[in-house]
């Protein structure tokens, strides 16, 4: 529901995001009394942005960043009515880690085209972030199988990406999400 980062244009320099809108993973739910459950997901998603601007030489720039991103939430389920669909209320903590971080510049410098790949590019601030979780849905239950949509937020504590000169780019803190989860 919102975007990995937050990017803007200025006047020597520009930004666009290119994250994948999914996101896909395992989850495992354990299931305790009193309507109450433990879920424990992994959720991946690629992330990245495109770059294009003016270095200090005076030429040409453009960039292409991705990075792989992995959410660790554990949250805590609360089921608030028993039955076959089961609206719930949600909460607890995230971590999420970024890797294979890699950017390719492309400059053109006295009519000659280079190309630089880059592993840890001057916007990435750090690979690791936690967060704060909460949210909501309904689980529809059939026997064994579990279909819960659900729409969950999460408060991240700091920026994996942003832009040291111009700051038009910078990771979102807030992060909206809706999920399908199916588990057995």
């Amino acid at each position: 529901m919102t975007d990995f980062l937050s990017a803007a244009q200025g006047n020597q320099a520009a930004y666009a995001t290119n994250t994948k809108r999914y996101t896909v993973g395992p989850t495992v739910e354990f299931h305790l009394p009193a309507r109450l459950s433990l879920e424990i997901d992994a959720l991946y998603r690629r992330v990245g942005y495109d770059f294009t601007g003016i270095n200090p030489s005076g030429t040409p720039v453009t960039s292409g960043t991705t990075a792989n991103s992995w959410e660790f939430p554990i949250t805590g389920k609360f089921e608030l009515t028993p039955g076959p669909l089961r609206p719930f209320i949600q909460a607890g903590v995230s971590v999420r880690n970024l890797s294979g971080v890699s950017q390719v510049q492309h400059i053109i410098e006295a009519g000659t085209f280079n190309q630089v790949t880059l592993s840890n590019p001057a916007e990435f601030s750090t690979d690791t972030s936690v967060g704060f979780v909460f949210g909501g849905g309904v689980t529809l239950k059939a026997g064994r199988l579990r279909i819960s949509p659900q729409i969950r937020y999460t408060r991240w504590g700091a920026q994996n990406f942003s832009d040291p000169v111009h700051s038009l780019l910078h990771t979102n803190l807030n992060q909206a999400d809706f999920l399908v989860a199916i588990t057995f």
